[in-house]
């Protein structure tokens, strides 16, 4: 027999093979929990060390546990729900422009009748709250409410418009249709 034969029955291990089971063993006996030694002396001064405290020392075992096993991170669902929202309305945009013809999605444009104008991507609504100092809330002490009447727009449009740098400034802003930073998060955002 060749001493490179090997045959797996009756083969014993050899001195190096032996050495590496023995530093593997104790590689995996040292992760265990470990006692350290707190000592406080008569000043209060506080030292932690790994031999046992001098007599003048108040002492206090500490135990201190193992790490923790590794753990894989979790996988949340969230990230799926948006990929897979995405590819949905990609799916609708994609269909949306074939049967339509190149058709592109619609909002609203709302005007008020006393001169507010805001942007809605479903439809306007038929009245909102006067203003405080409008022409309308002024002449009239039980006008609480002023019709609005809306027209269709490009998406593109609505979008530009909502979030130009001025639209703080057009009366009506605040009634803008607005997506929550959550829903954003999430992909819900119809001007994306």
């Amino acid at each position: 027999m060749d001493k490179y034969d090997f045959e797996p029955s009756g083969r014993t291990l050899r001195w190096y093979e032996w050495l590496a089971f023995l530093l593997l063993f104790f590689l995996a006996a040292g992760v265990r929990a470990e006692s350290v030694y707190k000592c406080i002396d008569a000043q209060g001064g506080v030292a932690y060390q790994t031999q046992t405290c001098t007599s003048v020392q108040h002492e206090a075992v500490v135990e201190i546990a193992p790490a923790p096993a590794y753990a894989a991170s979790p996988t949340y669902a969230v990230h799926d729900d948006v990929e897979e929202h995405a590819a949905r309305r990609g799916r609708g945009k994609a269909a949306s422009t074939s049967r339509g013809g190149g058709a592109s999605p619609q909002s609203y444009e709302c005007r008020t009748a006393d001169g507010q104008v805001f942007y809605r991507h479903t439809a306007c609504p038929h009245s909102i709250a006067a203003q405080a100092g409008s022409a309308s809330g002024r002449g009239h002490a039980h006008a609480q409410s002023v019709s609005v009447s809306g027209h269709r727009v490009a998406r593109e449009e609505a979008c530009t418009q909502m979030r130009r740098a001025g639209a703080a400034g057009r009366g009506g802003h605040e009634h803008d249709e607005d997506v929550s930073t959550y829903d954003k998060n999430l992909g819900r955002d119809p001007c994306r």
